[in-house]
């Protein structure tokens, strides 16, 4: 395989660096103002399609803990029009799109056992994601994967079936594993760690994280992939990576507790 790549020239090698490097690694190329656009089309078609909770406390518990945690983040999200949806699903998940839409299962609230403090911590990552525009992120370094690959093509047009066969499944792979995945676990810490300070700083005590991720652990066990294969670090990572950044959590999060003239968690 190493072979058939250094049939390719030079130069389009360097076209391919030249793609990832201005559309793959990292980069959000495209319009926030489109991708917030599209994002409330698809929320709303998904409302229309999924089953929405008919439980009105889950719902509250839901739309004021998204809000505490927006006005937060409004300092990186100025302008946003949050809407927070519960959704009538057993899978314990949430999540957040562009513009400010943020959807969260039943079956999440129904792991967390409805502590506030837990879903706080699902919240304030997903929240982080649209923060840090993860979303357009991602995007772009698909477009730039695209054009690595058409490049590819082109350079290997002139050879045997095969090797453009296995020219294409080496690109494949390199990506995927080097660059694509990698990036979504960063992206995942990236999110673990402001989403942590954010659920703080709105007043949950930012343990509910660990304690959190210790229920998915136990939930999946046997279930996981390989790290290197998955989108997401391991719980086990994600937890000592949260626990690093415990001490500056929770005075953040005392510090919330004061402000708001309540009494934090000892």
């Amino acid at each position: 395989m190493i072979s058939v790549l250094r049939k390719i020239h030079l130069p389009l090698l360097g076209g391919m660096a030249l793609s990832l490097l201005l559309f793959g690694c990292g980069q959000a190329m495209l319009s926030d103002e489109h991708l917030a656009n599209r994002s409330k089309k698809e929320f709303a078609k998904m409302k229309q399609k999924e089953t929405l909770s008919s439980n009105r406390s889950q719902q509250d518990m839901i739309k004021e803990i998204g809000q505490r945690i927006a006005g937060v983040a409004q300092i990186d999200l100025p302008g946003t029009e949050w809407e927070f949806v519960v959704f009538q699903k057993g899978e314990a998940n949430a999540f957040a799109m562009p513009g400010g839409k943020v959807g969260v299962n039943s079956g999440l609230i129904d792991l967390a056992a409805g502590n506030e403090d837990e879903i706080a911590a699902v919240m304030g990552h997903e929240i982080a994601h649209v923060a840090l525009r993860h979303s357009n992120k991602r995007m772009s370094q698909a477009i730039g994967l695209g054009v690595g690959g058409v490049i590819l093509d082109v350079a290997l047009r002139n050879q045997s079936s095969t090797d453009r066969m296995l020219g294409r499944a080496a690109y494949g792979v390199g990506t995927t594993v080097g660059l694509a995945l990698p990036f979504s676990r960063e992206n995942e810490l990236e999110a673990d760690h402001r989403g942590l300070y954010y659920a703080a700083m709105a007043g949950y005590d930012p343990r509910g994280a660990v304690s959190f991720w210790k229920k998915m652990e136990a939930k999946n066990k046997g279930k996981r992939m390989p790290q290197f294969l998955s989108t997401h670090p391991n719980p086990g990572n994600r937890i000592q990576f949260l626990n690093e950044k415990m001490d500056h959590a929770l005075g953040l999060y005392r510090q919330a507790k004061q402000a708001r003239g309540e009494r934090p968690n000892p």
